[in-house]
């Protein structure tokens, strides 16, 4: 092994380090969706059943659970119930978020690992910092505390990535369980990956064939496994196939109504958000590189290849736009393809001649991965901040706990609620329904407008700590990343 493939392991293995340290520190917060998927997973490992008292539908009944039983049944089941087994041999938010940073550094080594054999014998400086830069990046997509089912299905994309580039030396039945395994279980994880993954999946398949007949028969019975699978593993599921499915759809219809998005939306989202930042950019240049080489391919193709190859690109066309660009937050939709397209996207580059071409998606993917690499050094400082503050979760847990266990009139910001020892103990202030004697618990973070609140309460706990994070002088943040909160009486 050379010295190159070292470094870029050993840095590796530094990041996952790093991963595993912010599981079990609980940090960054657990924000995002976190709330919607990681209280079902906890509450599975206690033996409670696959319910969710913290998510405003499974609340409210709105539109999945009209008895009101609290029932995960608004999204597939896979996610939360592979959480909530594996953390049954020690159940607690802790242990939920390590099992997330497995998963995120299995993904991290396969593509170190995959990078590290397609490299070529001499591999020039800018290549190389590309590399190096990219394991980095990458690491702000793969944050356990983001707590959503895009923590398995980005490595469960890259291993039908992996996997089809190695069909040629795998027993082809043996290949043909493996990919409707893997695709049954995205399926149940997260539906749009596996609507994306499969049509992508069929694409290179027809374009690689021989006998296009026999390649459409086999993925229309690799299909009917897969839904057959599918239907297996909702139907062992506590909701059963029929109610999950039928209430999946509803939710689904709901959330379709979202209405956030505009360009400033989109912009922070696609290219400013931490935990993708600058993914437009890598996004456009893999899909100039598609188009490129697929119109290059369909050429040289019979016209049966290009009707079948171009009906799937308008199906992919259409979900863009149906289930990623209709509200700018669905970003995720599109990032859990990170690391395929990472790989893709470093192939490109490596096969271009010397050209305007080459230099410019060279300089365009490093400009990208030097400031999401800088991104996430911000994560870290702020993490030993977090530590140095001790406004962390362990300490955090200890306090909050004697307010909230028990409190009747005890309300809570809502990403406190990985403090709270037993969930069903929790009751989120909303900012309408409180009255006077009742304790709020209000989170540093997150809360820009807690001194208008404080104004009108008597503290009766103040755990707060300084407002501005600053490293050698320089200002990292305007709010404190950890636990810190006050408690308050309405007055």
């Amino acid at each position: 092994m050379n010295r190159f493939k070292v470094l870029l392991y050993s840095l590796t293995g530094v990041i996952s380090v790093i991963l595993i340290l912010f599981a079990l520190n609980v940090y960054p917060t657990p924000g995002t969706d976190s709330r919607v998927f990681i209280p079902a997973a906890l509450l599975y490992s206690h033996g409670l059943g696959l319910v969710n008292p913290l998510y405003e539908v499974a609340v409210l009944g709105m539109v999945t659970d009209a008895q009101e039983a609290m029932k995960f049944n608004y999204y597939v089941p896979f996610f939360p119930m592979l959480l909530g087994s594996l953390s049954k041999i020690h159940p607690g938010v802790k242990t939920v978020f390590f099992i997330c940073s497995l998963f995120s550094i299995a993904g991290l080594f396969l593509y170190c690992r995959t990078i590290a054999s397609l490299l070529p014998e001499k591999l020039t400086g800018p290549l190389k910092t590309m590399l190096l830069l990219s394991v980095v990046y990458l690491v702000t997509y793969l944050i356990p505390t983001v707590g959503r089912p895009e923590t398995i299905t980005v490595l469960l994309v890259f291993i039908v990535f992996l996997l089809y580039n190695k069909r040629k030396e795998l027993n082809t039945a043996l290949f043909n369980f493996l990919i409707c395994i893997i695709f049954s279980v995205m399926f149940a994880t997260q539906v749009i990956c596996f609507y994306f993954c499969f049509l992508f999946f069929v694409t290179f398949e027809l374009l690689n064939t021989d006998n296009v007949f026999k390649t459409v028969l086999i993925n229309t019975a690799r299909f009917a496994v897969i839904g057959l699978l599918f239907y297996v593993i909702l139907s062992a599921s506590p909701h059963g196939f029929t109610d999950t499915v039928n209430n999946v759809r509803l939710h689904a219809s709901a959330a379709m109504t979202r209405k956030d998005r505009s360009v400033k939306l989109f912009i922070h989202y696609w290219l400013l958000a931490p935990l993708n930042f600058g993914f437009l950019v890598l996004f456009l240049l893999c899909i100039v590189f598609y188009v490129r080489s697929l119109l290059a391919r369909l050429k040289k193709s019979p016209a049966i290849i290009v009707v079948l190859v171009g009906a799937l690109q308008l199906m992919i066309l259409y979900g863009i736009v149906a289930f990623i660009l209709y509200a700018s937050p669905t970003v995720y939709n599109a990032t859990q393809f990170i690391l395929p397209l990472s790989v893709y996207l470093f192939l490109n580059i490596l096969s271009l001649p010397k050209s305007f071409l080459k230099t410019l998606a060279s300089a365009f993917t490093i400009a990208t991965y030097v400031a999401g690499s800088l991104v996430f050094l911000r994560v870290f400082i702020l993490f030993i901040d977090y530590k140095n503050d001790r406004k962390d979760y362990a300490a955090a847990r200890h306090i909050i706990n004697r307010f909230v266990h028990n409190g009747k009139n005890v309300f809570v910001t809502v990403n406190l609620w990985p403090l709270v020892d037993d969930i069903k103990d929790i009751r989120f202030y909303d900012g309408v329904h409180i009255k006077k004697g009742d304790t709020l618990v209000l989170q540093q973070m997150y809360m820009p407008s807690a001194d208008e609140i404080l104004s009108k309460c008597t503290i009766i706990y103040d755990w707060r700590t300084e407002e501005r994070r600053k490293f050698l002088g320089i200002p990292l943040t305007h709010t404190p990343q950890g636990y810190s909160f006050a408690v308050c009486r309405i007055n």
